[in-house]
């Protein structure tokens, strides 16, 4: 716990951040690190990030520095791990907020002689805290909440009750300009953004030949809806790994997709999400980025559940079906997968447009969003 004395210390001026590994949570924590950043403005703030997460925050508001923490090279294995550890401790924090639950993040903290290390106590690492704050339900809250509630019992203070915010920087808008010129730069189609994907796992994900028919049914409908505009047009995203899949939904589809599936790096999906008018995906981290950069998601819901991971402020996006096992929260479905089967074309369809339409200029010639060049 944490004791009186520890909430009546002097004000840090010098923050490490670790934050998640994982998209969608990295992003989740946002609120809680504007919390901090807001409740010690003098303080200067580092994230220890590893490369795709250091790379989305990059220039965010909240963040002074980012400190890479690379797992797969120079950080690999004990000896990569003591490098780490000495670059930490070169930094001279005086205080460890540790967003992510591992025991390795308390390991670093520690060993890198970190005199504050507060986070919550999972992962048998109580003992390497300074500060430890007894873990809250993670199926009670959404996870914005839950990250906000460590900064809570830091700080005595509740908090703002805002979602995460994502930006982007000029010099990554005109670079998406120039290498996505169909989707960034082009004004003659209202973007589609179709996420079809999932790294956590297959029970996530809703069937490619179901996104491929709800790709071409929303060009269907917002051509027919918005006389004399520009038609819609689908942008297929997606991580390394993922090429495959966004070639066989392109295949379904009748009207040609922009397939980028595998071709982002995680700050340009963040410019061409920035062009999109509506999101359709599962629940994955680009689903979250879209939220965090304003985009409205239709977002399909099975093993997992919207209540504590769904798009913050868009409840009307989640898409899910009423069945007994869910949410299971495993990896692979062991039956019938009817938590997704069961989520219809229609269903999706609907969701999206009512998404959209919420748009202002939505029945007006050209693209809603705009472009980021």
């Amino acid at each position: 716990m944490i004791s009186h004395s520890a909430m009546e210390r002097s004000s840090p001026t010098n923050i490490l951040i670790r934050v998640p590994n994982w998209i969608g949570d990295a992003v989740m924590c946002l609120p809680a690190l504007m919390d901090l950043r807001n409740h010690f403005p003098h303080a200067r703030v580092t994230i220890l990030a590893r490369p795709i997460i250091g790379e989305m925050l990059s220039g965010h508001p909240g963040v002074d520095e980012v400190m890479i923490y690379a797992h797969q090279s120079e950080h690999k294995g004990l000896i990569g791990l003591l490098n780490l550890v000495r670059l930490v401790r070169r930094k001279q924090f005086d205080r460890a907020v540790l967003f992510q639950n591992a025991f390795e993040a308390a390991v670093i903290a520690w060993a890198a002689g970190i005199p504050s290390r507060i986070g919550y106590a999972s992962d048998g690492r109580s003992y390497l805290l300074s500060e430890c704050v007894p873990r809250p339900d993670l199926t009670a809250l959404h996870h914005t909440r839950y990250y906000q509630r460590l900064v809570m019992a830091m700080t005595h203070s509740a908090g703002e009750n805002c979602g995460p915010q994502l930006f982007l920087s000029p010099e990554v808008k005109t670079a998406c300009a120039r290498k996505f010129p169909d989707v960034c730069v082009s004004s003659d189609n209202m973007l589609i953004g179709i996420n079809p994907g999932s790294v956590y796992g297959s029970a996530k994900r809703w069937m490619p030949e179901r996104f491929a028919e709800v790709g071409d049914t929303l060009v269907e409908r917002i051509t027919g809806e918005r006389s004399g505009a520009p038609p819609a047009r689908c942008v297929l995203i997606g991580g390394k790994g993922e090429e495959v899949l966004g070639q066989t939904i392109a295949r379904r589809m009748r009207f040609k997709p922009i397939v980028l599936s595998g071709k982002t790096t995680i700050q340009e999906l963040m410019g061409v999400l920035s062009c999109c008018s509506v999101l359709v995906t599962n629940d994955t981290g680009p689903m979250h980025v879209a939220q965090a950069l304003g985009v409205p998601v239709a977002a399909v819901f099975g093993s997992t559940d919207p209540c504590t991971t769904g798009p913050h402020g868009q409840s009307k996006g989640v898409v899910k079906s009423a069945v007994r096992c869910a949410p299971c929260l495993l990896r692979a479905c062991p039956i019938d997968h009817r938590c997704m089967t069961q989520v219809s074309v229609e269903q999706v369809v609907e969701v999206a447009l009512s998404q959209i339409r919420i748009t202002p200029g939505y029945l007006q010639t050209g693209r809603i969003r705009g472009h980021v060049g």
